[in-house]
């Protein structure tokens, strides 16, 4: 089964807020991210009214218009010790209300309620009569970006990082396709957004755009000074936390002064999770996802998982969908290095970024 129908994912985001409002083919979907299980909630529907109480959260106040075929709008009011949420229904409308953990979250999706109506009588006694058909969620949309390209080759060791890079994102932009997942490329072949790099990280970064896509993947090859570090890190958007990381993000955003200048910049950005609620749901989305990928990578290649790391990268900066940066390798060892330039090995890398995108996908975290 298509790995689209396991799971909701939106057509579109009205609002990166509280609640995070997604419509559907048949169906609003609103997302409340959860400070905690220890939230507790009641809800309440008459006279074309939706009224959702929960206790123990803080939210700003949002008055968003939404008008799907199910909703009208909707309204986040915060009070004391809690935080009503409003929601004008159009016509008849139910709600299904579910519960999420890791990370706490709860879900309602509203639907228009069908009419009873006495089913027609089958022309022959072993015939059915015809069954309405639930609609098929939309396809998920992944953004894959091979990094650097055109003037910009990225490390080169016993490979050219915006060689491979492109290759296995080609690889598994097919593999995806064949599980009924869209895909977007930030390029398709040896190119560049722009030879400014500022620019260049900038664009890769606004397509990450949560309206048009629902995860975004950036591809790179690693390197050490010692050139005898191997094996899979991936990264998500954040502070950096050790002077090695923060080594390895300058030289992603460009290396020397402008690389030291894009990380102060995507720092100023990372500081402001911490007071951001949306961001920081976000942002353990990004880290699952991180998470989900390394292990894949690793089990599918035998590459040491050599683990998962928050990074000032300019490209994940303004992500509002789950956003990673995964290094499959470093094409300065000696070993795999070679392995990297070899096809047979970058269809394997490819194989377990598209085991570790399903896995993801499948448990639903990013949309629920």
């Amino acid at each position: 089964m298509r790995v689209f129908l396991l799971v909701g994912v939106w057509l579109w985001s009205l609002a990166l807020a509280f609640p995070r409002i997604g419509v559907h083919e048949g169906f609003t979907r609103l997302v409340f991210d959860l400070p905690s299980k220890e939230v507790q909630h009641t809800l309440s529907q008459e006279n074309g009214l939706l009224v959702l109480i929960l206790k123990g959260v803080k939210a700003a106040p949002l008055d968003q218009v939404v008008n799907s075929s199910e909703v009208a709008s909707v309204q986040t009011l915060p009070e004391e010790g809690q935080v009503r949420v409003v929601v004008r229904l159009k016509g008849a409308v139910e709600a299904t209300v579910r519960r999420y953990s890791d990370p706490e979250r709860l879900v309602v999706d509203l639907s228009l309620k069908r009419e009873a109506s006495t089913p027609a009588k089958p022309a022959q006694a072993n015939v059915d009569p015809p069954r309405s058909r639930p609609p098929k969620p939309p396809k998920p949309v992944v953004l894959l970006d091979p990094g650097h390209g055109g003037v910009d080759p990225g490390m080169v060791g016993y490979v050219v990082e915006k060689e491979v890079v492109l290759d296995v994102a080609l690889r598994l932009k097919r593999l995806l396709e064949q599980e009924g997942i869209e895909v977007r490329l930030t390029r398709d072949r040896d190119m560049h957004l722009s030879p400014d790099k500022r620019e260049d990280l900038s664009r890769r970064a606004s397509l990450a755009d949560s309206s048009q896509v629902n995860l975004f993947i950036s591809i790179h090859v690693n390197a050490s000074p010692t050139r005898t570090a191997q094996g899979v890190e991936v990264f998500y958007f954040g502070q950096a936390q050790s002077p090695g990381v923060l080594a390895q993000v300058i030289r992603e955003n460009g290396g020397g002064e402008l690389g030291r200048r894009l990380t102060q910049e995507a720092r100023t950005v990372a500081e402001r999770i911490l007071f951001d609620i949306v961001a920081q749901a976000n942002q353990r989305y990004s880290q699952r996802l991180a998470e989900t990928l390394g292990r894949k990578l690793s089990q599918a290649t035998g590459s040491p998982y050599r683990g998962t790391f928050p990074g000032d990268f300019f490209v994940l900066r303004y992500a509002k969908v789950p956003a990673v940066l995964v290094e499959i390798g470093f094409g300065d060892h000696p070993v795999e290095g070679r392995r990297l330039a070899d096809p047979t090995y970058r269809e394997k890398v490819a194989q377990g970024l598209l085991a570790g995108i399903l896995t993801f996908l499948a448990n639903g975290a990013y949309a629920r």
